[in-house]
């Protein structure tokens, strides 16, 4: 009784990760996909005033608490004696493997080093706590080369703090100044737009940016000149906007904003003093705006 009691309570447990995983995804992370698969209408994002405790449960718990579950469910699948060493290895690798694959864009998402950092505590914390259950080697061959991997990594990081953050150079060269290219008000209508957005920073819910942030933003360039704007949806766009949310680890967001028109190109920079990023949409929809009405230049124009 009590022998197979433990596999099952192990079993409930990892149901219940992911359960909190998928609430977690759903309270501050709700344009996903499985939700879109599972037809259920995504409800708004709450928000964490602290911001560790943001960037934590944005970024991290959901993730973590998938891990655990897999790694509790092979421990189950071990203790009945369904698994053999290579299909342990296979099942552990999946984390790393979709991290990888995120890097290399095979999957949508965004690669991060600290969810492979966090994955791999997980499993090696499993694995002590259940010897054997989890990663098919013998652990005192690697306690008995811990120290030598210790000294390798505290130098290691060592000579990368030493590193300079600057870079001095023998010779300067100082690029001439640009040309100056006054461009008119764009006078047609509509203006048909592809927007595209990205972060320079790990977003982790980039698809759901992509998505419900285009939608915002569109509406938001409308407001500013009823009937201007329309989304270009398979035919060629007039007007290409590239905005690139970035922030000051605060979760204070600014923007560098690229658009272009057949005949030229240019840019503008929102500074990272916004804490709702609705309103950093406002604003850039309303300055661009003004290049769209009124025409814009750049280069050494004096």
């Amino acid at each position: 009784m009590k022998s197979s009691l433990k596999p099952l309570l192990l079993l409930l447990a990892a149901i219940v990760f992911l359960l909190l995983g998928v609430t977690n995804y759903f309270l501050l992370r709700p344009h996903i996909i499985l939700f879109k698969w599972l037809d259920i209408e995504p409800a708004k994002s709450i928000i964490v005033s602290h911001n560790g405790l943001a960037l934590f449960f944005q970024g991290y718990f959901s993730d973590i608490a998938w891990c655990i579950a897999l790694s509790l469910v092979t421990i189950v699948l071990d203790s009945y004696n369904y698994l053999r060493s290579t299909d342990k290895i296979f099942i552990l690798l999946l984390p790393f493997a979709s991290e990888i694959a995120q890097y290399f864009s095979l999957i949508p998402g965004t690669f991060d080093w600290l969810d492979m950092l966090a994955y791999l505590v997980v499993i090696l914390s499993f694995n002590i706590i259940f010897p054997t259950k989890l990663i098919p080697v013998n652990m005192q061959k690697i306690k008995s080369h811990l120290w030598g991997f210790s000294v390798f990594i505290l130098f290691l990081v060592m000579v990368l703090a030493c590193v300079t953050t600057t870079h001095t150079r023998r010779t300067t060269y100082q690029k001439p100044n640009d040309p100056c290219v006054r461009h008119g008000a764009l006078t047609y209508s509509p203006v048909l737009v592809q927007i595209n957005i990205s972060g320079n920073y790990t977003m982790k819910d980039l698809a759901g940016a992509q998505t419900s942030g285009q939608s915002y933003f569109m509406d938001a360039l409308s407001a500013t000149n009823s009937g201007k704007y329309q989304l270009a949806q398979g035919i060629t766009p007039n007007l290409n906007i590239y905005i690139t949310v970035n922030t000051d680890g605060y979760q204070h967001y600014g923007a560098k904003v690229t658009f272009y028109v057949y005949d030229d190109n240019t840019w503008f920079d929102m500074p990272s003093n916004y804490v709702d990023p609705s309103k950093l949409f406002d604003d850039i929809a309303t300055k661009l705006n003004s290049f769209v009405a009124y025409g814009w230049n750049h280069g050494d124009c004096k």
